[in-house]
């Protein structure tokens, strides 16, 4: 795993600016939506903590943004501007401002004006970001061009192409019940015999995903979780999860680890994720793992750090499932950093900008929310702020 790189993203902790409430969105509370708009609210979170929505007032175009009850607070008690970081907001991180600036939810003060999303982050973070540095960084950048080359106006439509993409097409072999069938036969052999029947380890239901996680090991509120993502090509994965499994099963800092067990999942790049307790397992893991994979084709995660292997192993920080985060709908790290570029993006093409100049804006959204797109680790705990999930 590499290391932190201390890359300085938004603007310094320490230097405080005026920040105020974007006049252009209202905040809507559950009881004050319309029945279509609460169904949608309560079909997006699997935790009943969307306080409402912050919809674009009047005809100005924007994204619709699900709130937690604490970002619905602090959106009303800037609507008149404060100095921030302050005590009043002890919590706020100068990456969660940039993440709220970018999110165009708070307008922050550049020299006698407001400005907010993209326009702002220009102005914070002039420049263009860092070129990307390795496989999984390039592909990465290869997937913001596709993305943004669509002309996409949604932006879930943009997250949801910039997730899946590097999938490989499934084969009209591959969809037959008979192929199904062989993978998954392969899959069974390649586990170890009663892996799920000792006392460490407890096997989960199959379909899409083969699961298997440490019976001593409870879920901990309030922590990120670290994964490690190991991506083989669809034809080598069987033969990888057969050399992987056994040092899974016994590395104490792995808590668990999920693997295709459908053709579906297979084709994914993310097709096989192992989840551990500290960045230190996580180093440990992929030290132990680079020589047994030695050869194996990679497939490859966009969006994820290198860790080894050409991007056969790379990793991700998944936000913190706090139970009142203002961060409510994104459960992993790929759908949080997607969910900003794309965010950018939407906001570039309202701006006019195409292009470099619209990579580069969605770069930026990334860079002011704690990532290092030259990279794509995390360069600070992901932040809970709200991004706003288009509804």
């Amino acid at each position: 795993m590499n290391g932190r790189t201390g890359v300085d993203v938004g603007e310094p902790a320490s230097e405080r600016r005026l920040y105020r409430s974007n006049p252009r969105y209202v905040l809507r509370g559950l009881d004050d939506l319309d029945p279509s708009q609460r169904q949608a609210v309560a079909g997006s979170s699997s935790r009943p903590t969307v306080a409402g929505l912050l919809l674009p007032a009047g005809a100005e175009h924007g994204t619709i943004k699900a709130v937690s009850q604490s970002m619905a607070r602090l959106f009303e008690q800037l609507a008149a501007p404060c100095w921030l970081p302050s005590p009043t907001w002890p919590a706020l991180s100068a990456e969660e401002l940039g993440d709220l600036v970018g999110a165009e939810v708070l307008e922050v003060q550049v020299a006698d004006r407001f400005v907010t999303g993209v326009e702002a982050l220009a102005e914070l973070a002039p420049g263009r970001p860092a070129p990307p540095v390795g496989r999984l960084a390039a592909l990465s950048s290869d997937a913001i061009a596709y993305a943004e080359s669509l002309h996409l106006d949604a932006q879930a439509d943009i997250a949801a192409r910039l997730y899946a993409f590097h999938r490989v097409a499934i084969r009209p072999a591959w969809r037959t019940t008979e192929y199904g069938d062989a993978f998954r036969t392969r899959m069974n052999r390649a586990m170890p015999h009663g892996l799920g029947s000792g006392p460490r380890w407890v096997e989960g239901p199959h379909r899409p995903w083969r699961t298997c996680r440490r019976r001593d090991v409870q879920a901990r509120a309030g922590q990120p979780t670290l994964k490690l993502y190991i991506s083989p090509t669809p034809d080598h994965l069987a033969d990888t999860v057969a050399a992987a499994v056994p040092l899974l099963a016994e590395a104490p800092g792995v808590i668990g680890w999920k693997v295709a067990d459908t053709v579906g999942v297979m084709v994914r790049p993310d097709k096989f994720v192992v989840y551990l307790a500290s960045e230190r397992a996580l180093r440990d893991l992929a030290g132990e793992l680079s020589p047994v994979l030695a050869g194996t084709g990679v497939h490859g995660v966009p969006f994820t750090c290198e860790s080894g292997l050409d991007g056969l192993l790379s990793w991700g920080l998944d936000p913190v499932p706090s139970p009142d985060g203002p961060h409510v709908l994104v459960d992993s790290w790929r759908t949080w950093v997607t969910a900003r570029l794309a965010g950018g993006l939407v906001q570039a093409r309202r701006a006019g900008l195409t292009g470099r100049q619209a990579h580069s804006a969605a770069l930026q959204r990334a860079r002011a929310a704690g990532v290092d797109p030259s990279t794509w680790q995390p360069t600070s705990e992901p932040v809970r702020a709200c991004e706003g999930s288009a509804l």
